[in-house]
């Protein structure tokens, strides 16, 4: 089947049928293909029943004819139609959501005058992955997000992996100064339109602060081995020099240099057990003065070491960022002097037209112990001034043990506990319940993981996976010292954990997505609590 239909407006909304049968559509101006999906769709002569529509940028063909073609049923094709705008407003969460489909790594995270961008894995068509292009949003506070349109999608060379971004301080590749600057991955052979092409890294650049990336028809680095993949970028003061850091398999990875950002010379290859995909490697503050090299994977494995700038020699050990497998791909943003990193959070978001959402920007620093560094994940300051206060209590063994408080309207909430006293303690937050005992925080109203989640299993790691029918997790929370200080932050979907301020830092996805009701906090010992509104989203 097919549909002709002329330009007249920004975009195209196609419907999706989620969770159905993948058939490929392709978009053609001419003989030129401008978009090729493997889109979720039904077969029916009855008005189609979308569960929503993909929003697909065509302003460049204003006034031109589009061919749309695809073994699909011809109700898909009539329900197909123009939109003007493109902008969404995030809604509901304090974590950022799509309005649509499935997301997963954050890429290209830069602040550029004055705004936060958010780039990340998308597949506009669906809520399972695929397609993948790059989605962007954008923030003044890395808490209140505006969805824009998607920035890149597949083309002939492949789908649109990861990748990051930095500013063009020097004025490099004759583009202008302080010009947001992409490496990226495209996956050749991802796609029917590239089959037969290889992984190779690219670049893409923004003269419009973000808002839409040109491509560069040429490869910075040519197909090395395997799905190499993930570019990070980052200029090396005392060196002079840019290097890259770039996932290639299994547990290898490789370093390079360029001083112009377009020809690349590998310095190192090398092996870090346990490490597997999405670097990011930089260094970051140590609290009371100094610095330290952090090489970190997706998994949320990080390993300190030395630089000079081409290779680097890790202390061997291996630490855990977080401990359980919903956090994943974090990344920090170019062009703040601040470490701010932000992870996907792997969720089924089940009922939903979304799949995935994205963590609470938290700013690194590492703490020095005489044990060694601890990596600290203090969710960023910003959130404490949308936090509002509502309760404040002091619950005492030999008088209130016990406080309530209802939440009457939806919005993100804080408890904090200040514990006092080493004693027992259970949070009851609409129904979820964190009971700590002797160090140890057992949250009971934990999702179910699916299939349908990319990354609940994977050969590289050893995080214990919640097994069927499992609707609670543990956090040892004495493994930083004294839990003084624990935090429950929730908007519904997600229960972020932090304890003595992100020495120790979890997510977890909760089974009911509530976002008001009852919250009822009881400890048997001495213990400060309060209860913070974050923000009304919706």
């Amino acid at each position: 089947m097919e549909k002709v239909l002329t330009i007249s407006k920004d975009y195209l909304l196609v419907p999706v049928k989620k969770e159905a049968e993948k058939r490929l559509l392709t978009f053609w101006c001419g003989t030129e293909k401008i978009y090729e999906f493997e889109i979720s769709c039904v077969d029916t002569e009855e008005t189609y029943p979308e569960d929503f529509c993909a929003v697909l940028p065509v302003k460049k063909w204003k006034g031109q004819k589009i061919r749309i073609e695809g073994d699909v049923c011809e109700s898909l094709l009539s329900a197909v139609r123009e939109k003007e705008s493109a902008v969404r407003e995030n809604s509901g969460y304090i974590h950022f959501v799509p309005e649509t489909g499935w997301i997963n790594d954050p890429n290209g995270l830069i602040y550029s005058e004055g705004k936060y961008h958010l780039y990340f894995q998308h597949n506009p068509v669906d809520v399972n992955w695929g397609n993948m292009s790059w989605g962007h949003a954008e923030s003044t506070d890395l808490l209140h997000w505006v969805q824009k349109e998607d920035v890149m999608f597949p083309d002939e060379n492949g789908t649109m992996f990861s990748g990051c971004a930095i500013l063009n301080e020097r004025g490099l590749l004759g583009l202008p100064k302080d010009t947001p600057v992409f490496f990226y991955t495209v996956a050749g052979s991802a796609s029917e339109w590239s089959k037969g092409k290889k992984f190779v890294q690219r670049i893409a650049y923004s003269t419009d602060q973000g808002e839409t990336l040109t491509k560069i028809e040429e490869n910075v680095l040519e197909h090395i081995e395997a799905d190499n993949r993930d570019p990070k970028v980052y200029w090396h003061e005392e060196k002079q020099l840019y290097y890259m850091v770039l996932y290639l398999d299994k547990n290898d990875y490789a370093i390079f240099n360029s001083s112009d950002l377009k020809n690349w010379v590998m310095t190192q290859k090398l092996t870090i057990p346990g490490a597997w995909e999405c670097p990011d490697f930089r260094e970051i503050p140590v609290e009371g003065g100094g610095k330290k090299w952090i090489f970190w994977s997706a998994d949320g494995y990080y390993f300190l070491g030395d630089f000079d700038g081409s290779h680097f020699v890790t202390d061997g050990v291996r630490q855990e960022a977080y401990h359980c497998m919903l956090p994943y791909a974090g990344q920090t943003f170019a062009g703040t002097d601040r470490v701010i990193m932000i992870p996907w959070m792997r969720t089924n978001n089940q009922g939903k037209n979304f799949r995935g959402m994205m963590g609470i920007p938290r700013e690194l620093t590492l703490v020095k112990t005489e044990e060694g560094y601890l990596l600290r994940q203090k969710l960023v300051q910003e959130l404490e001034e949308q936090k509002v206060k509502k309760l404040e209590a002091v619950l005492d063994s030999k008088s209130d043990k016990c406080v309530v408080y209802t939440q009457k309207e939806p919005a993100a909430v804080e408890i904090v506990v200040k514990l006092e006293e080493d004693k027992d303690m259970v949070v009851d937050l609409y129904g979820t319940k964190c009971l700590y005992h002797e160090g140890v925080l057992k949250i009971e109203g934990i999702a179910q993981r699916t299939e349908g989640v990319a990354g609940a299993a994977r050969e590289f790691t050893d995080k214990e996976e919640i097994k069927e029918g499992q609707t609670y997790r543990e956090l040892k929370m004495n493994t930083i010292g004294k839990p003084e200080k624990l935090s429950l932050l929730s908007d519904g979907e997600i229960l972020e954990v932090t304890v003595n301020d992100g020495l120790l830092s979890e997510a977890y996805e909760t089974v009911l997505d509530v976002r008001k009701g009852e919250i009822t906090v009881q400890a048997e010992g001495k213990a400060k609590v309060e209860i913070y509104q974050i923000q009304v989203f919706m």
